[in-house]
């Protein structure tokens, strides 16, 4: 189970990997927007949503892990 703050992140990835998709796929911006302007911008949305998520994942999994050392180390320290 995750914490709010890392389905937030996951969230936030997918919206901006979303939209970065639909930016470069021509479904936002209106037709008069330049070209390049509407790749460049779509392919940053996109770049910085797979690296929220990626970065989502990392953090978690680091915290899955300092938690169950915890764990150990509380076990540990209670035995006779």
């Amino acid at each position: 189970m995750g914490s709010f703050f890392t389905y937030i992140g996951y969230g936030a990835g997918a919206f901006f990997s979303l939209i970065g998709i639909a930016m470069i796929l021509d479904f936002v911006f209106p037709k008069d927007v330049p070209a390049q302007f509407k790749y460049m911008m779509g392919f940053t949305l996109l770049l910085y949503g797979i690296y929220r998520v990626t970065t989502t994942y990392f953090k978690a999994k680091q915290d899955t892990r300092l938690l169950k050392e915890d764990d150990e180390t509380t076990k540990s320290n209670t035995l006779p």
